[in-house]
Formats: structure tokens, sequence, C-alpha cells
């Protein structure tokens, strides 16, 4: 395949593959919130997770990215330093303290639940760490031995005992002069490293010190909302004053040159000007550190950020490539033909991630990309929920785009419901309230369905069963549209609205079995139509996570796989047995800030026996194949057998060699399924609906060989 040209950008650094059983986290590490260097290293803790950088004579490189698959408690972090031996420490929001060992890749969480959970500051003075959080000040004592923290001593140090804290919110620390100094929403507090005397520096300038540095002179400077202080034999004396509050994020020193980082960008300190800021960037500014250069983090929209920038002395400045997928939020995902992943974003970058890990950002000619499905030809084509949107694909092989739009600015064009049938065609529903099919010639078909509303959003969406019948979930139920097997022809058409029986009428996902059954996730729990009545499951009478729901699939084992806003759940009704996944005892990314409907979407590829599963925080991707390489015919097991019809859930062929194909027989060698299979899982599950009581042949065939077994039907 051709990847050259292709990409908008490319973002180069591999991940690496999957193995079975494995959890790998894709974020995008462009929002900054602190940086510490070490010699030509640099790292960087981002909203994503941590990065590290080589500043080589090429220019800066990344050499590792660091997520919760590879050690992290969370994703977002929000400090980092590196002990005397080069051993990262990182600050997480939410998650507490990690580790990681100058030699070695994996992060390891320190201590769990015993240091803060959001650690906004980390200073290093000899073996002892200090820790920033808002719950007040940790010290860590080492003893010598920076990563065995068994003989650790962890102190909290908290305003409720100690007065001249005055606030347990730590903003920003510094070790200067043989004293700590401690930076909060209220004040500075300095005390002794033997922790025995403290004082307060109430209100040195405005209420919180938000940044602190050691000039030239080896004199402290705090940087406030209201300005900058320096320290003098008494206390502190203004340095500057703003002209109005502004928002600090963080302050350097290079020599006596004062550099300081602002949502309005980098200024460097000039005290002999009136005004006493110049301008050196515009950019939300998070962190600036000086090491083989001078780096700078930027905030920007945390989904996306504004990146990371290098320059040497005299140079302009150098955007870094932080590598990873184009926003963490993700509206949806699909797999293309060679296993490569799709994620749109609620824009008009779609991010391409390969096989290896490698990264590129693809830029849509339409905007506002919400929904993404593959059709059989490989071309990835995504809905617009936008004005000037419509439909576009994107073909791999060409690297090239089509558009499908009703007027250059119509209701029409924005998409509120997206899928996409077993014979290519492209069904749409839109704010005009209508239902249109595009065929895969491009012939268009409408249908007015008054039963219809238009919904809030443009997640919503279509599913298709064996008989060509056409599944809708919106904000008033469950909706079938029977078209006939004759597109263009509405003669034949049938429709109903089902809304009795349903959890919530808000139906946010749209799945069918083998068997035919429509599965649907709601607000308020997942149904199953079987026939014309709906059997609900919610936490109170099964293994669900969560009533919440927001994305139902269903893979080649007849598996139901069901997003809640816990987690996900699998489902197998053949065993009635469930599985959960969450971010405590899985590699799922955690929702640490507590957004509504957090797992927005869920793709399953019973090829590759993958799950991806988009978040609004970034993209995992679960690896759920089984070992097969040595499975043969005669060591397949076929179970229930015999099998009570009513009572059992299928007859299960478990074990299956790649390429396996399985075929059932009547006992006269009459064909009566053909039963699909989960290639990934290698495990395919024959349902006998109605089929009477008998014995019936199963024929199993694949390239290692044929097997043949009787199993027989029960009447229940």
């Amino acid at each position: 395949m051709k990847r050259a040209g292709r990409a908008f950008v490319v973002c180069a650094l591999a991940s690496g593959l999957l193995t079975a059983g494995e959890w790998k986290t894709f974020t995008n590490c462009d929002f900054i919130t602190d940086l510490y260097s070490r010699d030509s290293t640099v790292h960087a803790a981002t909203a994503g997770g941590l990065v590290s950088l080589v500043a080589g004579a090429e220019g800066p490189r990344v050499t590792r990215r660091l997520t919760n698959t590879e050690g992290l408690p969370l994703n977002r972090c929000l400090s980092v330093t590196c002990d005397s031996e080069g051993n990262v420490w990182v600050g997480t929001d939410g998650g507490g303290l990690a580790v990681v060992p100058a030699d070695s890749w994996p992060a390891e969480p320190y201590r769990p639940n015993e240091v803060g959970g959001r650690i906004t500051t980390l200073v290093w003075d000899g073996d002892r760490l200090l820790a920033g959080s808002e719950q007040g000040l940790y010290v860590i004592d080492t003893r010598g031995t920076l990563l065995d923290c068994t003989d650790d001593v962890v102190r909290r140090f908290e305003a409720a005992r100690i007065p001249e804290l005055m606030s347990d919110k730590v903003l920003s620390l510094a070790s200067h002069g043989g004293r700590y100094w401690v930076g909060t929403n209220m004040g500075l507090t300095a005390v002794d490293t033997s922790f025995l005397r403290w004082q307060a520096f109430r209100r040195p300038l405005g209420d919180s010190v938000r940044a602190m540095a050691v000039r030239g002179d080896g004199r402290l400077v705090l940087a406030t909302e209201e300005g900058l202080v320096l320290q003098d034999s008494v206390g502190f004396t203004p340095l500057v004053v703003f002209d109005s509050r502004k928002l600090v994020y963080d302050l350097a020193a290079f020599g006596m040159d004062l550099y300081l980082a602002l949502s309005t960008g980098l200024y460097k300190v000039d005290t002999l000007d009136t005004a006493g800021l110049k301008l050196i960037l515009q950019t939300d500014a998070r962190a600036v550190h000086f090491g083989a250069g001078m780096w700078l983090g930027s905030g920007g929209k945390e989904p996306t950020g504004d990146g990371l920038r290098y320059q040497r002395s005299g140079q302009a400045w150098t955007w870094v490539a932080l590598g990873g997928i184009g926003s963490n939020g993700i509206s949806d995902c699909a797999g293309g033909l060679d296993g490569s992943t799709y994620l749109g974003h609620n824009m008009d970058v779609v991010s391409r991630v390969f096989p290896d890990g490698a990264v590129w950002w693809l830029r849509s000619p339409l905007p506002w990309v919400v929904q993404i499905r593959r059709d059989s030809k490989g071309k990835m084509w995504c809905s617009h929920y936008a004005s000037n949107g419509g439909l576009s694909a994107y073909d791999p092989e060409e690297g090239t785009w089509q558009v499908v739009q009703w007027g250059e600015q119509s209701g029409r064009n924005i998409i509120q419901a997206f899928g996409l049938d077993a014979h290519d065609t492209k069904w749409v529903f839109s704010l005009a309230g209508t239902v249109v099919a595009v065929d895969s010639v491009g012939w268009q078909q409408e249908f007015n369905l008054p039963e219809l509303v238009p919904p809030p959003g443009g997640s919503y969406e279509f599913a298709f069963d064996s008989r060509g019948r056409v599944w809708l979930g919106l904000t008033v139920g469950l909706e079938m549209l029977d078209y006939g097997g004759t597109l263009h022809d509405r003669s034949d058409d049938r429709h109903r609205l089902f809304a009795a029986g349903l959890p919530s009428t808000e139906v946010r996902s749209v799945a069918v079995d083998g068997q035919d059954r429509v599965w649907v996730a709601t607000p308020r729990g997942a149904a199953v139509l079987n026939g014309e009545t709906f059997l609900t499951y919610t936490p109170e009478n099964s293994g669900l996570l969560s009533a919440d729901l927001s994305r139902v699939r269903v893979d080649g084992a007849n598996r139901v796989w069901l997003l809640s806003d816990m987690g996900l759940s699998i489902f197998d009704p053949v065993s009635n047995r469930w599985e959960n996944y969450t971010s405590q005892n899985s590699g799922l990314i955690a929702n640490s800030q507590g957004f509504d409907r957090f797992y927005t979407a869920l793709d399953l590829d019973d090829e590759l026996g993958v799950a991806r599963i988009g978040t609004v925080r970034g993209f995992s991707l679960l690896d759920w194949r089984v070992d097969r390489d040595t499975a043969g015919v005669d060591s397949l097991r076929v179970y229930p057998n015999p099998c009570v019809v009513g009572f059992h859930g299928g007859v299960v062929i478990d074990g299956l060699p790649p390429g396996a194909e399985v075929y059932v027989y009547s006992l006269s060698g009459a064909p009566v399924a053909v039963v699909r299979s989960s290639p990934g899982l290698g495990r395919a599950v024959w349902l006998p609906g109605k089929r009477a009581s008998g014995i019936y042949i199963l024929v199993i065939s694949s390239s290692r060989g044929t097997r043949v077994e009787r199993v027989a039907l029960v009447g229940h």
C-alpha cells in the first residue's frame, strides 16, 4: 500500500502491534500542562499522557509516549519532574503519582491511595520528593532507594494541623535557601527542611501563588494573578504589577531574565518597561522550561491542544509533533480493510491509526465528522452534522475523497442518523425529517415517515437485518422500514414505530444479531425485540454495568456488546453470562473528569478479533483474539449436544481453526444454514430457532481438515 502523500499530518511514532488480550490507548498529547528537562531530554506532562523527547542535531524527536496501558494511573497528567537517577515522576489529575524508571518504558503507580489524587506540582530535594495536591503537601522521603517505595516515609501536611499553610490547595513549590516554599490559593508558606518552623506570607501580591522561579542573583520570584514579587531581606516586594488580573500558569528564569506563561501568551518580564511584559509568542502558554534550549508547552482546547514549541538561542520557534490522534474527542470509529482504525472527532480531521501504531491525520472536505462506516470496497463513509455537510467518503487506495450533498447549505446536510447496509446503500436521517437512501451507484430514494422526529445531535443509528429490513433508533423509539427488497419501488413498503415496552423511547444505538433479533441501547437500559415484544436488561435484572448506554454491537459469535457510562459489558445469550470491563479492571480509559456520556463509540472487527472504543478523552483498542495457531478440526468442541430448543441458547462450535466455515444439513442432506462465526474468537453459534426436533449434520471445513458432527435438537 502506498502511504506517501496521503495524509494531512504524519505522526510516525509507532506504538507496536497488539497481542491477544492486550489493551492499547491512543491519545492526543498536544495539550501540555508541565515540562521538565534533564540533559537533552525533555518530558511533557499532557492531557493525553507522558511524552519524552530528545533535542538532537536534527531537531527534537519523540522517544516514548506513555498512557494508562503503559502503567499511568490516568492519561491526564498535571506535573512532571526527574530525580537524580533520571527516573521520571508524574502527577496525574485524580490518579495520584506514578514513576517511570529511567531505563524502561512502563510506569508504576506510586503507593495508590496514599498520595493525593490530584498532584498539581512536584519538586525534588536530594532523596526527598515534595508533591503538591488539593489535599495538602505530601513529603516523600525515599531513604536513598528511589525506585523502592516499600521503605519510603510519606507525610502529609494540611492547613487543619499547620495554620501557617493557610490552604490545602497547593499550586506551586520550590526548594531554595535551605527552606521549602509552598504556594497556595491563599498565599505563600515557607518551612525549614525539618518541618519545624513554618512562616506564612498571606497575599504577597494577590491571592494565588501560581508559580515560582529563582533568578540568577539567587532571589526567589513569585507569580500571582496580580503580578510578580521579588524576595528581599524581610519578605517580598512588587516587581511587576499587572494592569488587570491575569491567569498565570508558569514562571521560568534564565539568568536574570524571567519568562511568564499566561493564558494569552509567553511573555518576557522587563522590569525597566512600564508595561512590565513583552509578548514573545501569542498562545495559551501553560509551561516554560529551559534545558538544551527553550521549551514551551501550550494548552488551548483540551481535546486537540496547541502543542509543544522549541527554540534554540537566536533561532525561530519550531513546532514539535508529539504524535498521536487528531483529537482526544472521539465521535465514532470504524475499521478499514487493512486493519486500520478511522476516528471521527466532531471536526474536519479524521485520524487513521495503522495496525503498526502509526497515525495519519486526514483532512475531510466537509466539516464536523460524526459517524464513520466502511463499505464493501473499503471506502470509509463519514456523516457530517452541518448545514454545509452531508456525506463524504475516503478511498484509502487512491487517497481521494468524494462528497454527497443536498445543496450547498441545507438542513438535509445535517445528518442525525447514519447507516450502511450490505448492499453499500447509505441511509441517512437529516434535520429535514426524511430518510434518504443513496445506493451504490448514487441513485437516491426518499422516504417520508411522519412518525419520526428529528433528534438533537447527530449520533443516532441505522441497522439492518438479514431480510433487508431497516431499523432506525431515534428519540421517539425504534422504527422499522421494510422496502420489500425494491428500493426504488415504494408500492410495497411497510413501516412501523416500536415504542411500547422500551426502557426509554430514546434509542441511541441499534444492532441485529444472528437470529434477526434487534438490540437497542437506551439511557435506561438495553432491550431486544424478539417478534413483537421487548425483553429489557438493566443492572437490577442482569450483569449490565449501567443502564445509561450509548452503543450496542453484536459480534460473529452472537455476543452482545453494550457500552455504558461505566464501561463495557459483554453478554453471551448462549451461556447467559456477562463479562464487564471498567477502567479499574482493564486498560479502558478512565472518566477522571466526570464527563456525561464519556464512552462514545464502539466498533467490532471479527476478522481481527479487536474492539474499538471511543471516548471523550482518547481511543482504546482491545484485542480479544484467541490464540489458534495450532488449532485443528480434531480439537474443536461442539456443545450442548443434545441442544434443548427454548432452553439452550444455541449450538456452540468452539476452537475453530483460522478460515473455518460451518454448514448445517438435515439428516437427508438438505442445506439448513451457513453459520456465521467470529474468526478472531474462533467460535460460531448455530441458532436453530424453531427448527424441528431431530438429528442435524454439522460440517466444519478448513485448510486444516474437515470434521462432521451430529447434533440432536430436542423440543422443549
